[in-house]
Protein backbone atom coordinates (compact mmCIF):
# COMPACT_ATOMS: atom_id res chain seq x y z
CA UNK A 1 0.00 0.00 0.00
CA UNK A 2 1.14 3.62 -1.36
CA UNK A 3 -1.36 5.63 0.84
CA UNK A 4 -1.71 9.47 0.64
CA UNK A 5 -3.41 12.19 2.40
CA UNK A 6 -4.65 14.60 -0.67
CA UNK A 7 -5.29 18.27 0.20
CA UNK A 8 -7.05 20.70 -2.04
CA UNK A 9 -7.95 24.30 -1.96
CA UNK A 10 -11.46 25.91 -2.23
CA UNK A 11 -10.32 29.85 -2.29
CA UNK A 12 -12.66 31.81 -0.88
CA UNK A 13 -12.90 35.38 -2.65
CA UNK A 14 -13.77 38.40 -1.34
CA UNK A 15 -16.33 41.35 -2.62
CA UNK A 16 -13.90 44.09 -2.00
CA UNK A 17 -10.54 44.05 -4.52
CA UNK A 18 -7.53 42.02 -2.82
CA UNK A 19 -4.07 42.35 -3.25
CA UNK A 20 -0.95 40.53 -3.98
CA UNK A 21 0.01 40.41 -0.31
CA UNK A 22 -3.87 39.33 1.36
CA UNK A 23 -3.81 36.24 -1.43
CA UNK A 24 -0.19 35.07 -0.30
CA UNK A 25 -1.40 35.40 3.41
CA UNK A 26 -4.55 33.55 2.57
CA UNK A 27 -2.95 30.88 0.75
CA UNK A 28 -0.28 30.40 3.89
CA UNK A 29 -3.12 30.13 6.08
CA UNK A 30 -4.29 27.28 3.70
CA UNK A 31 -1.40 25.20 3.46
CA UNK A 32 -0.62 25.90 6.84
CA UNK A 33 -4.64 24.09 7.61
CA UNK A 34 -3.57 20.75 5.55
CA UNK A 35 -0.41 20.54 7.63
CA UNK A 36 -2.63 20.60 10.34
CA UNK A 37 -4.30 17.78 8.87
CA UNK A 38 -1.64 15.77 7.82
CA UNK A 39 -1.70 16.03 4.23
CA UNK A 40 1.38 14.92 2.08
CA UNK A 41 0.36 17.45 -0.56
CA UNK A 42 -1.72 20.04 -1.14
CA UNK A 43 -2.83 22.03 -4.15
CA UNK A 44 -3.90 26.00 -4.68
CA UNK A 45 -5.73 27.05 -7.34
CA UNK A 46 -4.35 28.79 -10.36
CA UNK A 47 -3.69 32.31 -10.53
CA UNK A 48 -3.82 32.77 -6.66
CA UNK A 49 -1.26 35.53 -6.44
CA UNK A 50 -3.55 38.14 -8.52
CA UNK A 51 -7.11 36.50 -7.80
CA UNK A 52 -9.05 40.07 -7.21
CA UNK A 53 -6.22 42.42 -7.61
CA UNK A 54 -7.17 45.01 -9.71
CA UNK A 55 -5.77 45.53 -13.21
CA UNK A 56 -3.13 43.39 -12.43
CA UNK A 57 -4.31 39.65 -12.82
CA UNK A 58 -2.17 38.64 -15.68
CA UNK A 59 0.53 40.15 -14.12
CA UNK A 60 3.47 38.08 -13.97
CA UNK A 61 6.23 37.14 -11.09
CA UNK A 62 9.89 36.84 -12.01
CA UNK A 63 11.24 33.09 -11.20
CA UNK A 64 12.21 33.00 -7.96
CA UNK A 65 10.24 35.75 -6.35
CA UNK A 66 8.54 36.61 -3.37
CA UNK A 67 5.77 33.66 -4.22
CA UNK A 68 8.53 30.97 -4.97
CA UNK A 69 10.26 31.93 -2.00
CA UNK A 70 6.91 31.59 0.25
CA UNK A 71 5.81 28.48 -1.01
CA UNK A 72 9.28 26.76 -0.75
CA UNK A 73 9.78 28.28 2.93
CA UNK A 74 6.46 26.34 3.95
CA UNK A 75 7.20 23.34 2.04
CA UNK A 76 10.24 23.36 3.42
CA UNK A 77 9.10 24.27 7.06
CA UNK A 78 5.51 21.84 6.95
CA UNK A 79 7.90 19.26 5.24
CA UNK A 80 4.72 19.01 2.60
CA UNK A 81 4.59 18.99 -0.88
CA UNK A 82 2.86 22.26 -2.55
CA UNK A 83 1.45 22.81 -5.60
CA UNK A 84 0.72 26.49 -6.33
CA UNK A 85 -0.31 27.72 -10.22
CA UNK A 86 0.59 31.86 -10.91
CA UNK A 87 2.07 33.76 -13.79
CA UNK A 88 5.69 33.59 -14.21
CA UNK A 89 7.91 35.73 -16.49
CA UNK A 90 11.39 34.24 -18.10
CA UNK A 91 13.45 35.11 -20.92
CA UNK A 92 10.66 38.23 -21.97
CA UNK A 93 7.96 35.88 -22.00
CA UNK A 94 5.33 35.54 -19.47
CA UNK A 95 3.74 31.45 -18.66
CA UNK A 96 0.99 30.73 -16.79
CA UNK A 97 3.32 27.83 -14.41
CA UNK A 98 2.17 25.41 -12.01
CA UNK A 99 5.28 24.89 -10.13
CA UNK A 100 5.71 21.74 -7.54
CA UNK A 101 8.03 22.01 -4.18
CA UNK A 102 8.97 19.01 -2.58
CA UNK A 103 9.57 18.38 1.30
CA UNK A 104 12.55 19.96 1.16
CA UNK A 105 11.43 23.05 -0.59
CA UNK A 106 13.04 22.48 -3.67
CA UNK A 107 11.38 22.50 -6.97
CA UNK A 108 10.68 19.24 -7.98
CA UNK A 109 8.89 20.07 -11.32
CA UNK A 110 7.07 22.77 -13.27
CA UNK A 111 4.22 22.46 -15.71
CA UNK A 112 2.74 25.67 -18.46
CA UNK A 113 -0.35 25.92 -19.28
CA UNK A 114 -0.25 24.07 -22.60
CA UNK A 115 -3.80 25.68 -23.99
CA UNK A 116 -4.11 29.67 -22.91
CA UNK A 117 -7.30 31.06 -23.08
CA UNK A 118 -8.33 33.61 -25.67
CA UNK A 119 -7.92 36.41 -23.34
CA UNK A 120 -4.58 34.92 -21.88
CA UNK A 121 -3.01 35.26 -25.48
CA UNK A 122 -4.23 38.78 -25.86
CA UNK A 123 -2.61 39.32 -22.04
CA UNK A 124 0.71 38.22 -23.98
CA UNK A 125 0.52 34.49 -21.74
CA UNK A 126 2.82 32.43 -23.68
CA UNK A 127 1.08 28.56 -24.42
CA UNK A 128 3.81 25.82 -22.87
CA UNK A 129 4.67 22.71 -24.84
CA UNK A 130 6.14 20.26 -22.25
CA UNK A 131 3.96 17.75 -20.49
CA UNK A 132 6.23 16.41 -17.84
CA UNK A 133 5.45 13.35 -15.12
CA UNK A 134 7.25 14.87 -11.46
CA UNK A 135 8.14 12.28 -9.24
CA UNK A 136 7.57 13.25 -5.55
CA UNK A 137 7.89 10.47 -2.19
CA UNK A 138 4.52 9.97 -2.55
CA UNK A 139 4.29 8.87 -6.42
CA UNK A 140 4.07 10.41 -10.09
CA UNK A 141 2.58 13.61 -10.40
CA UNK A 142 1.38 15.44 -13.29
CA UNK A 143 -0.22 19.06 -13.47
CA UNK A 144 -2.55 20.59 -15.91
CA UNK A 145 -4.13 24.18 -15.45
CA UNK A 146 -7.89 25.25 -16.11
CA UNK A 147 -8.60 25.34 -19.58
CA UNK A 148 -6.23 22.25 -20.77
CA UNK A 149 -9.25 20.01 -19.11
CA UNK A 150 -11.29 20.31 -22.72
CA UNK A 151 -8.01 18.72 -24.33
CA UNK A 152 -8.34 14.88 -23.83
CA UNK A 153 -4.74 14.16 -24.94
CA UNK A 154 -3.22 16.00 -22.47
CA UNK A 155 -4.52 13.64 -19.39
CA UNK A 156 -4.00 10.51 -22.14
CA UNK A 157 -0.51 11.32 -22.80
CA UNK A 158 0.24 11.53 -18.49
CA UNK A 159 -1.17 8.70 -18.29
CA UNK A 160 0.92 7.07 -21.08
CA UNK A 161 4.02 8.74 -19.02
CA UNK A 162 3.16 7.02 -15.44
CA UNK A 163 1.38 9.87 -14.01
CA UNK A 164 -0.87 8.55 -11.31
CA UNK A 165 -2.51 11.30 -9.67
CA UNK A 166 -2.88 14.71 -11.81
CA UNK A 167 -3.72 18.05 -10.29
CA UNK A 168 -6.32 20.45 -11.76
CA UNK A 169 -5.62 23.91 -10.59
CA UNK A 170 -8.08 26.01 -12.22
CA UNK A 171 -10.62 28.95 -11.96
CA UNK A 172 -13.44 27.92 -14.55
CA UNK A 173 -16.80 28.21 -14.71
CA UNK A 174 -17.83 25.74 -16.92
CA UNK A 175 -19.90 26.84 -19.64
CA UNK A 176 -21.63 24.17 -16.52
CA UNK A 177 -20.50 22.98 -13.49
CA UNK A 178 -22.27 19.72 -14.41
CA UNK A 179 -20.13 20.16 -17.52
CA UNK A 180 -17.47 20.50 -15.83
CA UNK A 181 -17.63 17.40 -13.53
CA UNK A 182 -18.74 15.26 -16.54
CA UNK A 183 -15.58 15.85 -18.27
CA UNK A 184 -13.36 15.47 -14.72
CA UNK A 185 -15.02 12.14 -14.01
CA UNK A 186 -13.98 11.37 -17.94
CA UNK A 187 -10.80 12.33 -18.21
CA UNK A 188 -10.44 10.11 -14.60
CA UNK A 189 -12.14 6.67 -15.70
CA UNK A 190 -10.40 6.79 -19.76
CA UNK A 191 -7.08 7.07 -17.87
CA UNK A 192 -6.90 5.26 -14.53
CA UNK A 193 -5.91 8.87 -12.51
CA UNK A 194 -6.98 10.40 -9.81
CA UNK A 195 -7.64 14.07 -10.30
CA UNK A 196 -7.53 16.27 -7.81
CA UNK A 197 -9.37 20.10 -8.51
CA UNK A 198 -8.47 23.14 -6.73
CA UNK A 199 -10.91 26.09 -7.64
CA UNK A 200 -12.56 29.09 -6.38
CA UNK A 201 -15.01 30.16 -3.98
CA UNK A 202 -17.82 33.40 -3.94
CA UNK A 203 -18.35 34.56 -0.27
CA UNK A 204 -21.30 33.89 0.44
CA UNK A 205 -21.26 30.15 -1.16
CA UNK A 206 -22.47 30.37 -4.68
CA UNK A 207 -25.70 32.73 -5.29
CA UNK A 208 -26.15 33.26 -8.45
CA UNK A 209 -29.31 36.24 -8.09
CA UNK A 210 -26.03 38.65 -6.74
CA UNK A 211 -23.58 37.78 -9.44
CA UNK A 212 -21.69 35.13 -7.50
CA UNK A 213 -20.96 32.30 -9.15
CA UNK A 214 -17.94 30.63 -8.28
CA UNK A 215 -18.52 26.99 -8.02
CA UNK A 216 -16.28 26.51 -4.92
CA UNK A 217 -15.43 22.97 -5.96
CA UNK A 218 -12.06 22.05 -4.86
CA UNK A 219 -12.66 18.30 -5.44
CA UNK A 220 -10.88 14.99 -5.36
CA UNK A 221 -11.84 12.09 -7.63
CA UNK A 222 -10.52 8.59 -7.89
CA UNK A 223 -10.22 6.63 -11.01
CA UNK A 224 -14.02 5.53 -11.38
CA UNK A 225 -15.30 9.35 -11.29
CA UNK A 226 -16.53 9.43 -8.00
CA UNK A 227 -15.79 12.41 -5.74
CA UNK A 228 -13.81 11.52 -2.53
CA UNK A 229 -13.93 14.35 -0.82
CA UNK A 230 -15.04 18.14 -1.66
CA UNK A 231 -15.70 21.64 -0.31
CA UNK A 232 -19.43 21.96 -1.29
CA UNK A 233 -19.53 25.28 -2.58
CA UNK A 234 -17.86 27.08 0.04
CA UNK A 235 -13.95 28.19 0.08
CA UNK A 236 -11.69 25.98 2.37
CA UNK A 237 -10.07 22.73 2.22
CA UNK A 238 -11.20 18.97 0.94
CA UNK A 239 -8.77 15.85 1.98
CA UNK A 240 -8.93 12.05 1.13
CA UNK A 241 -6.76 9.23 1.64
CA UNK A 242 -5.89 7.29 -1.31
CA UNK A 243 -3.85 3.92 -1.71
CA UNK A 244 -1.81 4.31 -4.89
CA UNK A 245 -1.37 0.84 -5.49
CA UNK A 246 -5.25 0.50 -5.31
CA UNK A 247 -6.42 -1.98 -8.18
CA UNK A 248 -7.61 0.28 -11.06
CA UNK A 249 -10.41 -1.85 -12.91
CA UNK A 250 -11.52 -1.53 -16.57
CA UNK A 251 -14.97 -1.95 -15.93
CA UNK A 252 -15.20 -5.09 -19.25
CA UNK A 253 -13.35 -2.09 -21.66
CA UNK A 254 -9.78 -3.45 -21.95
CA UNK A 255 -9.33 -6.23 -19.98
CA UNK A 256 -7.11 -8.67 -21.78
CA UNK A 257 -6.07 -10.78 -18.16
CA UNK A 258 -7.50 -11.07 -15.29
CA UNK A 259 -7.34 -9.81 -12.38
CA UNK A 260 -7.79 -6.78 -14.99
CA UNK A 261 -4.87 -3.86 -14.86
CA UNK A 262 -5.54 -1.00 -16.49
CA UNK A 263 -2.97 1.06 -16.98
CA UNK A 264 -0.83 -1.80 -18.14
CA UNK A 265 -3.75 -2.34 -20.77
CA UNK A 266 -4.13 1.21 -21.80
CA UNK A 267 -0.38 1.11 -22.66
CA UNK A 268 -0.25 -2.64 -24.69
CA UNK A 269 -3.77 -1.98 -27.08
CA UNK A 270 -3.21 1.77 -27.38
CA UNK A 271 -2.22 2.22 -31.12
CA UNK A 272 -0.16 5.50 -30.61
CA UNK A 273 1.71 5.40 -34.55
CA UNK A 274 -1.39 5.14 -35.99
CA UNK A 275 -2.81 7.90 -33.77
CA UNK A 276 0.10 10.14 -34.52
CA UNK A 277 0.09 9.66 -38.44
CA UNK A 278 -3.69 10.74 -38.42
CA UNK A 279 -2.99 13.89 -35.89
CA UNK A 280 -0.25 14.69 -38.32
CA UNK A 281 -2.08 14.50 -41.49
CA UNK A 282 -4.52 17.24 -39.75
CA UNK A 283 -2.00 19.39 -38.83
CA UNK A 284 -1.29 19.77 -42.04
CA UNK A 285 -4.67 20.75 -42.74
CA UNK A 286 -4.91 23.00 -39.75
CA UNK A 287 -6.16 26.78 -40.18
CA UNK A 288 -3.94 28.13 -37.13
CA UNK A 289 -4.58 31.22 -35.12
CA UNK A 290 -1.29 33.34 -36.05
CA UNK A 291 -1.08 35.50 -32.82
CA UNK A 292 -1.72 31.95 -30.87
CA UNK A 293 1.02 29.98 -32.52
CA UNK A 294 3.05 33.11 -32.33
CA UNK A 295 3.14 32.79 -28.72
CA UNK A 296 4.06 29.22 -28.54
CA UNK A 297 6.69 27.67 -26.26
CA UNK A 298 8.64 25.81 -29.32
Amino acid sequence: MRQVRIGTISFLLEDSPHTVQFNLQRAEAYIRQAAERGCDVVCLPEMFRTLKVKDRESEPEELGGETWQLLSRLAATLRMNIIGAWYVSEGGKTYNQATVFDRSGAVAGHYRKAQPTGGEMQAGITAGSQFPVIELDIGKVAVMICMDIYFPEIPRIYAHKGAEILFWPTVSLGPTQEGLLAQMASRAIDNGLWIVESNLANHPPYAPYSGRFRPGTARIMDFNGDVLAWTGRRGGLAVADVDLDEERLTSWTVLLREPDCFRQDLQSITRLDLFAKEYAAIAERQSKAKQYFEQVDE
